[in-house]
């Protein structure tokens, strides 16, 4: 039967509330620049290789990470900065994050924000966390009037995330692996999400539930999640008061046979707890990514960072 653990850290902060600001960890910088473009038309943007070459096209200041292990294949993928816009046909533009130096179809992360978020700020955290082991795909959602997104529906998220890791294939054709995908989903996206993982775990087996999520699991969903090809979850806690109801539905997904961890991160005073992803809520997450992926061999060719 599997099992959950529970762990607290004392770290540093970021700031608190379901927020519209970008990383606290790290400026990030979405400037107007280029996307890569390598064996696919040429789009707003793309800055990387020639597809009949492994080094950058002339001019090109994005050299392959030292970190990459550049296997026979498709030339290395490169992109300058490394977390672009994705056209969505049908919906507002997705942000993503490339596998830097990858030679071939890489495994895809997609990442949903909360209420009233921009995916920006996320899609950089999962970078942070990932490294150029896989893609980042993160879904905008529905634009509000304060320039703000969100997502509706669990069943309109899932539309969205089909349209998305679609557009990506397309875009980058040879370098995605749009097969068994890991879900993370933040606030609003990991309630949704975890309707949308029970519903379709061949095609979410793993998921990453971060303040939020974890009230929407009965015995019957978890039973469901584990039948279709469920292996693991995580709960990863910023406030203190989620820890006994994700201990709760780790405990119902253990009985069906999915392996969980539950963890805790805690800033410096005694506390104080943040309903966020950054800072310690992240680097919880990034301690467990081994546990999360272990026994997909996709995850291992390349090196989890520097993702920078």
């Amino acid at each position: 039967m599997a099992g959950a653990w529970f762990s607290a850290v004392r770290h540093s902060g970021a700031p608190a509330g379901d927020a519209t600001g970008m990383s606290p960890r790290r400026a990030f910088h979405l400037v107007a620049c280029i996307l890569g473009v390598f064996v696919c038309a040429s789009c707003n943007g793309a800055r990387g290789v020639d597809p009949g070459s492994t080094s950058p096209e002339p001019g090109s200041d994005t050299p392959t990470p030292p970190d990459a292990v550049v296997l026979p294949g498709l030339p290395a993928l490169a992109s300058d900065p490394p977390i672009v816009p994705l056209p969505v046909p049908g919906f507002a533009d997705a942000v993503i994050s490339f596998p830097l130096g990858s030679t071939g179809p890489r495994p895809v992360v997609v990442a949903t924000h909360g209420a009233f978020d921009p995916p920006e700020g996320l899609c950089d955290d999962q970078r942070w966390v990932l490294g150029n082991r896989g893609w980042v795909v993160c879904p905008r959602g529905r634009p509000l009037h304060d320039g703000t997104f969100r997502f509706d529906t669990a069943a309109g998220l899932a539309h969205e995330i089909d349209a998305a890791v679609g557009a990506l294939v397309a875009r980058y054709p040879g370098y995605v692996d749009d097969g068994a995908m890991t879900y993370v989903g933040f606030s609003l996206g990991a309630i949704l999400g975890a309707s949308i993982v029970a519903h379709d775990p061949a095609r979410f087996p793993r998921a990453v539930l971060i303040e939020g999520g974890e009230d929407r699991w009965t015995d019957a969903s978890a039973r469901a999640f584990a039948r279709g090809g469920g292996q693991r979850v995580l709960f990863a806690c910023g406030l203190r008061g989620r820890v006994p109801g994700a201990q709760q539905a780790a405990a119902i997904l253990g009985r069906a046979g999915v392996d969980t961890h539950v963890v805790l991160a805690r800033l410096p005073d005694a506390g104080q707890f943040i309903h966020w992803y950054n800072g310690p809520v992240a680097d919880e997450q990034r301690a467990q990514l081994d546990w999360l992926v272990e026994g997909d061999a996709r995850w291992s060719v390349l090196p989890t960072g520097p993702a920078r």
